[in-house]
């Protein structure tokens, strides 16, 4: 009868088994990340008898969990991309609602501020309007500093989010040392049967690390998982996890950088983070909010540097009988300079914006570094290098001077980045603006202020290009242009061009049967040293016939100056004289919603990989009630059996006894 109650009861403990591993996973039905369970059964060893084997009924092998890796990971995988993505899109979407507001952008600040200068053009001679354009120029340099003091609050969330980042990625650390400890010592007390709620929690914190950094896993071969983040490096290494920590950068003590701060050096390992939210807001702030940042700023600097060139070849309002040169529009931001924290001189560059050349300015940052022999001037942006032949150069619409470098330092070169934030209207009153030209053309007259010239001849769009030279000296008419009807190439006639004292500054052949309609000079002698003027001789000139060009005193009522300054929103001059002011900021307003665009595109399709991986992980591993319930039915009626099998070898061995009481 032994075998019958063997039997019976093994039944009975393995259905009983079954039926509490089926209720758990009912319980843990809204459990995340519980993998549900199985009971694995097998036969007892066999008896061996004369008439064979008897069996010996059935014994629980172990509880093991529907599980798989493969699913595991490629949830792990999508879920660290999703959340990379999910932050990008979330940041960039700040930065582009910020730049593109009709309100808020830059685009209304330019339209009012080149508004006032037409005003001023349409009319020169009132303070009103002088007094205007210098208030919106105030507001232009504040809309500015407003836009990068907006950048420069979303870094400082940046750099708060990837602080309270990397204070979670320790906390889990940490946790999943301490379950790898607890997973090891059940598996030496149970003989190697897997603790399988451990194993949940540990995979659970494993994806909660993914949410926040790429993680890749290795199983050793006490049951224990290494933690690998960034192209290799260990965060977990069995019961010991690695601490994390945000550092200034030695390169740049305003940026912070992620690095392993447990040793005696901290190790940077910022650009080989990927995925989570760490990774997506590192690549929002190095791909979009950077680059962004020195863009506004590069616009700053070149509506700062050709507004003021332009303010400075023209004539102040009431300044004198000789005339004023106008001043500086704006005080302009300069490019910042940062010594790498290893440096061991004291000395600096001096990098200073090439006005003449700001149509070659970039956005991108520079390292320069001197070995002692070569200074090497490396773009952070492309990664190209050049070698600048000297401790001088002119590169990229800079100015750069290095003698000062000690060798072997380095020095990062930021040209724009404080172009935004350091602009400010350097002019404080209104008769400063120099709406007038230095120089006007006037025909030759006698004492009583008559004309005496015999012919048509006339000067118009006469502008300067250059401050040398000017005002003019050298007598009341500094410079005299005299027509000889037979002076030039050919005997066709000639324009001869006189300083005040006489001397010649250049020739212009002017044929008045062919040249009337208008002939531009431009650049012609010695003109370059008088302003380097140019102008269009036109009309029918008699012979001796003499045209004047003088310092305008005091321009009242000229506008020649000021329309040049507002024809400045319509030239293109940044990027190589391709693009205008107005161009260059809809191109980072493009480039910002296109980053932002293909940001939300991606998050939603990896949204979508995500929930295709979390589906094919539950109908493997996730608890369905139903089956659940036909399990128990199914465990009931083979308990209900194995008990019943019991009674009747109870019954059997009752009735034994009674036959041979």
């Amino acid at each position: 009868m032994a075998d019958i109650f063997q039997s019976g009861i093994s039944g009975l403990l393995a259905a009983q088994r079954s039926l509490g591993t089926t209720s758990h996973n009912i319980s843990n039905v809204n459990t995340e990340g519980f993998t549900r369970q199985r009971v694995e059964q097998g036969t007892r060893t066999p008896t061996a008898t004369g008439a064979g084997f008897l069996g010996n009924g059935v014994e629980t092998q172990t509880v093991r969990r529907i599980f798989s890796q493969q699913r595991e990971t490629a949830v792990q995988v999508a879920t660290s991309e999703f959340q990379r993505l999910d932050t990008l899109s979330g940041l960039a979407g700040r930065l582009d609602d910020l730049v593109a507001d009709q309100s808020a952008g830059l685009s209304p600040a330019l339209q009012e501020f080149f508004g006032a200068v037409q005003d001023v053009a349409n009319d020169p001679t009132s303070s009103t309007a002088r007094e205007a354009l210098l208030g919106q120029g105030e507001n232009l340099a504040a809309r500015f500093q407003f836009l990068d003091g907006r950048f420069s609050a979303i870094n400082a969330d940046v750099d708060r989010q990837l602080e309270t980042q990397v204070a979670e990625v320790n906390e889990l650390a940490g946790a999943i040392a301490d379950l790898n400890r607890d997973i090891v010592g059940e598996l030496g007390r149970t003989g190697g049967q897997p603790p399988n709620d451990l194993l949940d929690e540990r995979d659970s914190l494993i994806r909660q690390l993914n949410e926040r950094v790429s993680a890749r896993t290795v199983e050793q071969e006490d049951g224990s998982l290494n933690v690998y983040i960034g192209s290799g490096q260990t965060l977990v290494s069995r019961y010991e996890a690695s601490e994390l920590g945000v550092i200034d950068s030695p390169e740049d003590p305003q940026q912070t950088r992620i690095a392993f701060t447990g040793g005696s050096d901290n190790v940077d390992i910022t650009d080989s983070i990927q995925g989570g939210t760490l990774g997506g807001a590192l690549d929002f702030r190095r791909e979009v909010l950077d680059p962004a940042r020195d863009e506004l700023g590069r616009i700053a600097t070149t509506v700062a540097a050709t507004f003021n060139d332009q303010q400075n070849l023209g004539l102040q309002f009431d300044s004198g009988s000789a005339g004023q040169l106008g001043e500086d529009f704006f005080n302009l931001g300069q490019p910042q300079v940062i010594a790498r924290e290893t440096n061991t001189g004291t000395g600096e560059p001096v990098v200073s914006i090439d006005t003449s050349n700001i149509g070659a300015l970039t956005g991108d940052n520079y390292r320069l570094s001197f070995d002692g022999t070569d200074y090497t001037l490396t773009n952070l942006a492309d990664g190209s290098s050049q070698n600048l032949g000297g401790a001088t150069a002119q590169i990229d619409g800079l100015d750069i001077d290095a003698s000062a470098v000690t060798a072997g330092d380095s020095f990062l070169i930021r040209p724009t980045r404080l172009g935004a934030s350091e602009l400010t209207v350097a002019l404080d009153r209104p008769a400063q603006v120099a709406a007038a030209s230095p120089l006007r053309a006037v025909e030759a007259t006698d004492p009583n202020g008559q004309g005496t010239n015999g012919g048509t001849a006339g000067i118009s769009d006469l502008s300067v290009r250059s401050t040398s030279g000017l005002p003019l000296s050298g007598g009341e008419n500094p410079l005299t242009l005299t027509f000889n009807a037979t002076g030039g190439s050919g005997s066709n006639g000639a324009w001869e061009i006189t300083d005040g004292n006489g001397a010649t500054v250049a020739t212009v052949d002017y044929d008045p049967s062919t040249d009337a309609g208008g002939v531009t000079v431009d650049g012609a002698g010695s003109l370059a040293n008088y302003g380097d003027p140019t102008f269009t001789l036109s009309g029918v000139p008699a012979d001796g016939d003499q045209l004047i060009i003088e310092n305008n005193t005091n321009g009242r009522g000229d506008n020649t100056n000021a329309l040049a300054l507002g024809n400045l929103n319509e030239e293109s001059i940044l990027n190589g004289g391709d693009t205008t002011y107005q161009e260059a900021y809809a191109s980072l307003v493009g480039e910002i919603g296109s980053s932002t665009r293909q940001a939300q595109v991606n998050r939603d399709a990896q949204e979508s990989a995500l929930e295709q991986a979390n589906a094919a992980r539950e109908s493997l591993s996730g608890v369905n009630l139903d089956e659940e319930a036909a399990n128990l039915l199914r465990f009931q009626q083979a308990y209900q059996a194995s008990a019943q099998a019991i009674s009747i070898g109870r019954s059997l061995f009752d009735s034994l006894l009674a036959a041979v009481r």
